[in-house]
């Protein structure tokens, strides 16, 4: 189910009546349209700090342009907000949630950055995300009170009471709605929280102290409270795309009879009785039934995040009442700030209704947060021809539109986060270099939608961990939350993959319960397109998705029959059909996790086997409740994160790989197994060629200096190698060094020399261009441990 009813009513009752009023005073706008601008941003993920990332058509699409990285950061955002402050005359800044997780800023300061960046932009109110809590509860509520100074809002969360022991104190710091006087225009704004991750949230030992309470009938509920005292009323959601066109149109759901029993029979948006799950017990009051829940009348706008899409143009939805609502989308990662322009026609005193002012007209547009955010004219050009890769920069006037852009960003906005940066260098050492991956390491399978090579380098460092030493590992797809991108591989980009501080857990499963565990996965996956959502190590099998959906189905079945009166047509590698009993009778069901072997044998369900797990799913997160229940957790302290950079620090070196040495220093095979044989890469034995003859050619000498030392050109050459006549067109001659291996910004010839591209070039970096066969290469590739089955 989505959510609970129990106690709606009665929460809704205990609900402050009077609005929460903050604005300018009242002036009479009868019978006029006025322009109400919303800048909007979601789904943060404490991107404070301008990153690297490849890409996506979609954010070309959008604006983005690939060679102005890095992108994000705060002091272009603050730049952007203020600068559309100033363009509007009535205006609403609103977050739609997730502001906490996903950048190490977050990791040392447990959000304070964040809420203090969002203060300082006079933010007017933003939803409750569910990573707010990755800190914990506590962790939330001290940073709300200490550092924002804008409303965190939850129409849809009953807190628990703030005199219970114990309490974190959530209800007094965090309202249901806000009301904005906005130049004589009355917002009431809605906060719809997240849902649909709070139950693993909730199973990962991270109690909420609140019940989340449905969607419908919470916005409903405030709507109603709010329209007679407003002119229009936005939602500001982090439910999800799919959930904020619910909550406008209505959606199906399954209830108990009893709890949907009221919202049947009231007298107005009354819920319709669609069919009993099971007929013979029509009436029953704890049969489940399926039942539609009406959207809701009154909303004007949608404000949405969760998803981390951007819908350009924003999407315009019914309500029952044939009322249009505006779904806006802004995007994620601090990659975009968007700007909605609202059209608004308040009534005459004598015509008003409850229905308020509606929106008669709407644009929107989605700034693009990138190295040219300041300069429209540099980006058309770009998306107005033709560039090949590394092209564009050197265009004319492409590196002084990106210096005049950093001249403009936003000063305050620097000073407020320097002591976080500073704090960050002294204590994560972010730019150390442990890696280098010649291609970028996908955290995703686009080809199969099994196993990923950043998921199989992640398991294997789980399973192969000294202290660990599991037959098998498991760790859950979304976890791992960017993939690894070419060039060098520092531990800020290991931040980016793993921003969670999960350890490593060790337990002792049953090959039944390995089973369950994978039948789990498969059915977790089939809900997804059939993309794997977890990653193994030591073990293999299929998930049949047909399966799962012929499960789905519940066709009826005699358990004395064993399956046999289940359809046997087309059963050629599927598992045998069981006839399995639960709560609403007996179903033909056959496991959809089949063929599965561990360390090279297939399972034995009276098997014991040593498994290594992260915490987060051993405490049952993300449904993994055959692991809740297993006792024998074990924790071992060792972070994901350093798992994985240990292991990847034990690859080969391209002097290995020159070399012809089939395994590292650290015993790590070169390669990957391919048909029984270990086989290096032609791509990685190339890249391996050219870095050696990159560091050849800095290492030739020129009289007393090395071609390294005269990248730069220095016009007194000659006197400093002791070689007569030269000329910067004579080194360039005799050196001939290549551009080198690609450090994920430039190349290592221009970061030598201090390209602007380059951005700061750290002692680390010299070092591996100076010496980039010394580096292990992270090496990783899909081998379909994970197969899947779709027909």
């Amino acid at each position: 189910m989505r959510s609970l009813l129990s106690g709606l009513l009665c929460v809704l009752l205990c609900a402050s009546c009077m609005p929460v009023m903050s604005g300018e005073q009242d002036l009479d706008l009868s019978g006029q349209e006025v322009r109400l601008t919303l800048l909007h941003t979601s789904d943060i993920h404490s991107r404070l700090v301008p990153y690297d990332f490849a890409p996506l058509k979609t954010d070309t699409d959008l604006g983005i342009v690939p060679e102005a990285g890095p992108f994000g950061g705060a002091t272009r955002m603050g730049a952007i907000l203020k600068r559309e402050r100033k363009k509007a005359e009535r205006v609403l800044h609103l977050d739609s949630g997730d502001c906490f997780q996903g950048a190490p800023i977050f990791n040392l300061n447990n959000g304070q950055a964040e809420m203090s960046f969002l203060s300082r932009m006079r933010l007017d109110a933003a939803v409750i995300g569910n990573h707010e809590f990755d800190a914990g509860l506590l962790n939330f509520v001290e940073k709300t009170r200490d550092y924002a100074t804008f409303p965190l809002m939850a129409a849809n969360y009953h807190w628990d009471s703030p005199n219970d022991p114990g309490n974190a104190q959530a209800l007094l710091n965090t309202v249901p709605y806000v009301i904005r006087n906005v130049q004589g225009l009355k917002v009431g704004i809605i906060g719809m929280a997240n849902i649909s991750s709070l139950n693993s949230l909730v199973e990962g030992g991270n109690s909420l102290q609140a019940t989340p309470l449905e969607q419908n009938e919470a916005a409903r509920a405030y709507v109603e409270m709010l329209r007679p005292v407003v002119d229009l009323v936005v939602a500001v959601s982090h439910l999800g795309l799919t959930e904020d066109q619910d909550l406008i149109r209505g959606y199906e759901a399954y209830y108990e009879y009893e709890r949907a029993k009221p919202f049947l029979e009231r007298d107005h948006d009354r819920w319709q009785l669609m069919e009993w799950s099971d007929p013979s017990l029509e009436g029953n009051p704890k049969a489940v039934v399926r039942v539609f829940i009406p959207g809701v009348s009154g909303l004007d706008a949608v404000l949405g995040g969760h998803l981390h899409v951007v819908l350009n143009p924003p999407q315009q939805l019914s309500d029952p009442s044939g009322r249009k609502v505006v779904l806006v989308h802004s995007g994620a990662f601090a990659k975009y700030v968007g700007r909605a322009d609202l059209v608004v026609k308040v009534p005459k005193a004598e015509d008003r209704t409850l229905d308020g002012a509606e929106i008669v007209s709407h644009t929107y547009k989605a700034f693009p947060v990138d190295g040219l955010w300041c300069n429209d004219a540099m980006r058309a050009h770009y998306q107005d021809n033709f560039w090949n890769p590394g092209q564009f920069i050197n265009a004319p006037g492409v590196r002084e539109a990106i210096a005049q852009c950093q001249q403009q960003e936003d000063r305050e906005t620097t000073d407020l986060l320097q002591p976080f940066l500073l704090g960050m260098d002294f204590n994560m050492q972010l730019t150390s270099i442990f890696s280098y991956a010649p291609r970028d390491v996908a955290r995703r399978n686009t080809s199969t939608g099994g196993d990923s090579p950043l998921g199989n380098v992640a398991a294997d460092s789980m399973r192969k961990r000294r202290a660990v030493e599991a037959e098998m590992a498991l760790t859950n797809s979304l976890g791992i939350r960017d993939n690894l991108y070419a060039g060098v591989v520092s531990q800020e980009s290991m931040f980016n993959v793993f921003p969670f501080e999960n350890t490593i857990n060790l337990m002792y499963l049953s090959g039944i319960e390995i089973q369950e565990m994978l039948d789990f996965v498969a059915e977790r996956s089939a809900e997804r397109g059939c993309v794997s959502q977890a990653q193994i190590s030591g073990a293999r099998f299929t998930m049949d998705c047909a399966q799962v959906q012929l499960n789905d189905l519940r066709i009826p079945c005699e358990p004395a029959n064993e399956g046999k009166d289940c359809p046997q047509q087309d059963r050629e590698d599927h598992a045998p059909w069981q006839c399995l009993q639960d709560q609403d009778g007996s179903r033909c069901y056959a496991r959809p996790a089949t063929d599965v072997v561990i360390n090279g044998s297939p399972i034995n369900p009276n098997g014991m086997y040593r498994v290594a797990v992260n915490d987060y799913i051993a405490k049952g997160g993300s449904g993994f409740s055959v692991l809740k229940r297993n006792t024998t957790r074990q924790e071992t302290g060792i972070s994901l994160r350093d798992s994985l950079i240990g292991y990847m620090q034990g690859f080969c070196t391209c002097d290995d790989i020159n070399a012809g040495r089939e395994v590292s220093k650290a015993g790590e095979r070169c390669g990957t197994l391919v048909e029984g044989k270990w086989v290096v890469d032609d791509q990685i034995i190339n890249f391996c060629k050219q870095a050696q003859v990159f560091e050849d050619a800095l290492a030739k000498k020129l009289g007393d200096c090395t071609c390294g030392d005269l990248l730069s050109l220095p016009e007194d050459a000659s006197s400093r190698c002791g070689v007569e006549g030269l000329t910067p067109e004579t080194i360039r001659t005799e050196c001939n060094v290549p551009q080198g291996p690609y450090t994920g910004r430039c190349y290592c010839r221009d970061a030598l020399t201090g390209a602007q591209e380059c951005g700061s070039v750290t002692r680390q970096l010299e070092t591996f261009c100076e010496n980039p066969t010394e580096m292990p290469i992270a090496n990783a590739t899909e081998d379909n441990r994970i197969g899947r089955r779709v027909k």
